[in-house]
């Protein structure tokens, strides 16, 4: 016998989201119940459901950004999601569906519509295509039956979350046909470079995933990196590749300046950790990806935890109570000192090693705490206009026309730079110090 289908909602009004239990319950599905759009998110990502119901307006998370979150995870960004919304709520309805949405139901609900809408919607997702209809690759439903297979049978693999960085605002001035020839790139590139055994998929967007067999992942990650980072720019402009960025709105409406394309890469494997199934993998490299997203350009994080002594997740040091702080350096020795004294004192990191990178961590993370940034001459200042400006702007200057331009900038705290990583992290702890008083 076939299970029923399991459907998420998320209500506020209880007695709205009672009705809504009981129309699907009474159609013999599985529904579970939930009053905001934080525990939304939660629930999706400890059990996947079917299908998802989400209204607009609710507390602690809308329904907008909850769908957004949703979709920005690869255990739950093929879910199809319905919205809910009040009748003439006209311009919800379609930052609903060009935030993710699916399909909407207008309130009240006519029954009859709300379950054909259900009905067909839970299709459509049983007949989603084995393969991406772009790239051919492996889909998501194949994805998943996949890394459960090797889960189960015990393999030791490696999987790679691959994520492209500043592909929306190469979209938005290129236009999607040279969109798609950029994930055409990322599956050629993978194809080419991956060892025969290993299965390769397309999660979909610009999401990709590659199971990896052998016993150096980071030496592929690197080949994957140093290719793709050679042949993106073919895709470019001239005068774009001259200039070294694209000018494009960020999803806050801010114009920024976005860099070349670049690869996230996240790497989960099963030599020292044991993982019973495709959702906890998926957590697990979901956590990675965002780690190495705030790193400027290419970049790949390895997770190296055990099941013996797994420390706390990334995401929980992560949590509220850890402020970002935006890290612009050019010079590698300086910038290994910023961090290095910074990871001390329990920022989450975005680290830039120039103004354009730093235009795209901004673009994901608006409003860091900190900014500590090399003042030459005035590269820093647009950045700093950009910023909330409750943020503490930390100059690094080597001379006195960079001092007086960081002091003109609004600059909390000026370090001269002498060449001493020490005397650097000495400086910079002791500022820190006298800003938390």
């Amino acid at each position: 016998m076939t299970a029923p289908a399991r459907i998420l909602v998320a209500e506020d009004e209880p007695d709205v989201g009672m009705l809504l239990r009981e129309i699907l319950v009474s159609e013999g599905y599985e529904v579970e119940l939930v009053p905001n759009g934080h525990l939304l998110v939660e629930r999706a990502q400890e059990q996947p459901p079917d299908l998802i119901l989400v209204d607009l307006l609710m507390p602690l998370m809308d329904g907008l950004e909850a769908i957004r979150q949703l979709r920005n995870d690869t255990r739950t960004s093929h879910l199809p999601m319905l919205i809910l919304t009040a009748l003439g709520e006209s311009s919800r309805i379609v930052e609903g569906l060009e935030t993710g949405a699916d399909d909407y139901i207008v309130k009240p609900y006519e029954r009859e519509v709300l379950l054909a809408r259900v009905r067909s919607q839970l299709r459509r997702a049983s007949q989603l295509p084995a393969r991406n209809p772009l790239t051919g690759l492996p889909g998501n439903v194949s994805i998943q039956a996949e890394i459960n297979r090797q889960l189960q049978q015990g393999a030791k693999f490696a999987l790679l979350y691959i994520d492209l960085d500043n592909f929306k605002a190469f979209n938005d001035v290129y236009g999607f046909a040279r969109g798609d020839k950029a994930l055409h790139l990322v599956a050629s590139v993978l194809q080419e470079q991956c060892p025969s055994g290993d299965f390769i998929g397309h999660i979909g967007g610009d999401d990709f995933v590659v199971i990896h067999f052998g016993a150096d992942p980071e030496t592929l990650c690197k080949r994957i990196i140093q290719v793709f980072d050679q042949r993106v720019r073919t895709l470019y402009d001239e005068a774009d590749l001259q200039r070294g960025y694209l000018v494009a709105t960020d999803r806050y409406g801010i114009v920024r300046q976005f860099g070349i394309i670049s690869l996230s890469i996240a790497v989960v494997t099963t030599y020292t950790r044991s993982f019973r199934n495709y959702d906890e993998i998926g957590r697990v490299a979901a956590e990675l990806k965002q780690a190495a997203k705030q790193i400027a350009g290419s970049a790949y994080k390895i997770d190296r935890r055990s099941d013996d002594a797994i420390p706390p997740s990334l995401n929980d040091r992560r949590s509220g109570s850890s402020p970002e702080a935006l890290i612009v350096c050019h010079n590698d020795i300086v910038r290994a000192a910023i961090i290095a004294t910074l990871n001390v004192r329990g920022y989450r990191l975005l680290i830039a090693d120039n103004e354009i990178a730093a235009q795209g961590l901004l673009a994901h993370n608006p409003h860091p705490a900190l900014i500590v940034a090399e003042f030459q001459r005035s590269t820093p200042i647009q950045i700093w206009q950009q910023v909330n400006h409750n943020s503490t702007l930390i100059a690094l200057i080597n001379d006195d026309e960079d001092a007086t331009i960081a002091q003109q900038a609004g600059a909390q705290v000026i370090i001269r730079l002498d060449g001493s990583p020490l005397n650097l992290s000495d400086q910079l702890q002791a500022a820190l110090a006298t800003l938390a008083r």
